[in-house]
C-alpha cells in the first residue's frame, strides 16, 4: 500500500474511533449527571406551575410570613366562604400564604348578618340582596388584583333544607345570579351555590379542627380528633374509628375517605336532621303535649296549657306548635322528669339493622370502644355550657359528662330559688334570663352526648369555639377543599 494510502487509512481509523469515543462520553455524562429534581416540601413532590403564577406581585399584596412564595405557588390566595345558616349568614374571607408548597392559613375576615336566607321564604330576590353587606366587606378585604382569582361559595345548611325544595331552589338561583352579575369573584364549579349535604358539613368541620390542631398537616400520621357539631336544625358526628383486622368499621353511606399529605383517613360520619337544638325543642314540646305528665303538683290548668318539667317553675310560656298556640307551665324537676322526656325523642328502641347503633336506628361505631382520642364539641354545645364554667370568652375548655350532668341538675332545680346558686356569675345569670329553655337545652345536650352518642360519663370533652383564633365550624375545611382546585393567579 502506498504511503499516502496508509496515512489516509490511519486518519480514518482515528476519526472513526474518536467519533465512537465522543458518543460514549456524551452518553456517559447524560446518564450520570444529576437530573433536575422535583420541587419538594416535606418530601412531597409538587407539579411545576410557574407558568400559572405571576412572577411579580403588587407591593400592596404581602404575607406576614415570607416575602417570596414557594416555587410554582402564589404568594397569597384568598377563599370566600358564605355560611347561609338557619339563624343568619356569615362570610369567612380566608387569606392563605404559600411560603411553603402547602397552604398556610394566615388571617380571616368574619362578618355576620341576620336573619338567615330561609326567613325570606318566597322573597328570593330579597334573600339574595341580604348578602350584599357580606360581599361588600369581601370587596374591601381582598386586593382588587386578586378579585378574579378568589373563589367564592355560598353553602346553605339546615335552614334551607327545611324550607322546601322549590323555595330553596328559587333563593339559591337568585343568589347565584346576583353573584354572577354584580360581583367579580368566580363561583366554584362543584356545589358553588347550593344546600350543603349534612354529611359534608360534618366532614368539613372535621377537616377544620384537625387542620388547626396540625393533626393532618404532617407526613407522620397521628391520631385525629372527633368532632360533634350542634346547630339549630341538625347535629353531626365525625371521627376516625379504629380498624378491626385491618378493615375500617365505617360502612356504607357513613364512610368517607380523605387524604392529606400522603396519609389516608377513613371516617365515620352522620348528620341527624331534626336533632339540632331548635328542632329538638319542638320534639320535646310535642311529646309533652301528646303525653301529658301527671299533675302531681296540683297546678290549675286552663285549656291549651300543659305541664312542662323542662321550663322554669311557675312560669307560663306561650309557644307555637304545629301551627297551634299552646302554653307550657313550668313545674319542679326534682325527680328528673325533664331528662326522661328528653330521652324519649332519641328512640333508642328503634330497630338497629346494623349494630351498634347510636339512636333512631342509626349505625355508629362505639365512641367508648372504637375511638380513644380527643373529642371536640362546638356550636350550641359550647354556647350553652361555657357561661356556667370559664365563660364564653375562653375559646377552648374541657369538661366530663359527669360534670355536665351535675350542671344540668343544678340549673333545672335552681329556678325554684330564683337561680341564687349562680348569683356570683354575671354571665350565667344573663344567659338564664335570656334563654328561658336553659334547663331543656342543657338536658338535651347531656342526653345527646351521653344517651344518644354513648359517650362515657368520665370521658373528657373539649368545648371549642375557636382554635388558634379561628372558628371551629365547617367553613375553613370547605375552603381547604377548594384550594385543591388551584385557584392561582392566571391559572
Amino acid at each position: 500500500m502506498a504511503l499516502k494510502d496508509q496515512i489516509m487509512a490511519r486518519n480514518g481509523y482515528w476519526l472513526r474511533n474518536g467519533a465512537i469515543l465522543s458518543f460514549c462520553l456524551v452518553l456517559f455524562f447524560f446518564v450520570m449527571l444529576p437530573r433536575k429534581q422535583p420541587i419538594l416540601h416535606n418530601n412531597l413532590p409538587i407539579d411545576p406551575l410557574l407558568e400559572n403564577t405571576v412572577s411579580t406581585w403588587p407591593e400592596d399584596i404581602t404575607s406576614d410570613h415570607c416575602t417570596l412564595p414557594h416555587p410554582g405557588r402564589p404568594l397569597v390566595q384568598y377563599v370566600l366562604m358564605i355560611d347561609a345558616g338557619s339563624s343568619g349568614s356569615r362570610i369567612h374571607a380566608y387569606k392563605f400564604n404559600y411560603c411553603k408548597a402547602t397552604p398556610e392559613l394566615e388571617s380571616e375576615l368574619f362578618e355576620h348578618i341576620e336573619p338567615g336566607l330561609s326567613e325570606y321564604d318566597e322573597d328570593a330576590e330579597g334573600a339574595a340582596q341580604s348578602l350584599d353587606p357580606l360581599l361588600e366587606a369581601a370587596l374591601q378585604t381582598v386586593p382588587k388584583f386578586l378579585h378574579k382569582s378568589t373563589p367564592i361559595a355560598v353553602k346553605a345548611t339546615a335552614g334551607l333544607r327545611i324550607l322546601g325544595e322549590t323555595k330553596s331552589a328559587n333563593i339559591l338561583s337568585a343568589v347565584r345570579n346576583r353573584l354572577e352579575t354584580k360581583y367579580p369573584f368566580p363561583i366554584i364549579k362543584e356545589q358553588g351555590v347550593a344546600v350543603m349535604d349534612g354529611a359534608d358539613e360534618g366532614v368539613y368541620a372535621w377537616v377544620t379542627v384537625n387542620y388547626l390542631l396540625r393533626k393532618i398537616s404532617s407526613l407522620e400520621k397521628t391520631p385525629t380528633v372527633a368532632v360533634l357539631d350542634l346547630g339549630g336544625a341538625s347535629t353531626q358526628v365525625v371521627f376516625e374509628p379504629k380498624a378491626i383486622n385491618g378493615h375500617s368499621v365505617a360502612q356504607g353511606d357513613h364512610r368517607v375517605s380523605k387524604s392529606f399529605n400522603g396519609n389516608d383517613y377513613t371516617l365515620f360520619q352522620h348528620s341527624y336532621l331534626g336533632y339540632g337544638l331548635i328542632q329538638a325543642r319542638l320534639q320535646i314540646n310535642r311529646y309533652v303535649v301528646e303525653n301529658p305528665i301527671p299533675n302531681v303538683h296540683d297546678v290549675e290548668l286552663k285549656e291549651g296549657e300543659y305541664l312542662h318539667p323542662c321550663m322554669p317553675v311557675n312560669t307560663r310560656t306561650k309557644i307555637e306548635l304545629d301551627e297551634k298556640e299552646v302554653i307550657m307551665v313550668g313545674v319542679s324537676d326534682s325527680i328528673g322528669q325533664c331528662r326522661h322526656v328528653v330521652e324519649t325523642i332519641f328512640y333508642k328502641n328503634k330497630t338497629c339493622n346494623q349494630t351498634p347503633c347510636s339512636f333512631n336506628g342509626v349505625y355508629q361505631p362505639s365512641l367508648a370502644t372504637s375511638f380513644d382520642s380527643d373529642i371536640y364539641a362546638f356550636s350550641f354545645i359550647f354556647d350553652r355550657i361555657t357561661p356556667f364554667r370559664q365563660g364564653s370568652e375562653t375559646p377552648v375548655q374541657d369538661m366530663t359528662l359527669a360534670e355536665l350532668a351535675n350542671l344540668t341538675d343544678l340549673v333545672c332545680v335552681a329556678d325554684e330559688r330564683d337561680f341564687e346558686d349562680f348569683e356570683s356569675n354575671a354571665e350565667a345569670k344573663a344567659e338564664l334570663a335570656k334563654v328561658v329553655e336553659m334547663c331543656m337545652d342543657l338536658s338535651y345536650i347531656y342526653g345527646l352526648l351521653g344517651y344518644g352518642y354513648g359517650i362515657p360519663k368520665d370521658r373528657k370533652l373539649n368545648l371549642a369555639k375557636k382554635i388558634k383564633d379561628y372558628e371551629t365550624g365547617w367553613c375553613l375545611g370547605a375552603s381547604i377543599d377548594v384550594l385543591e382546585e388551584r385557584w392561582y393567579v392566571g391559572a
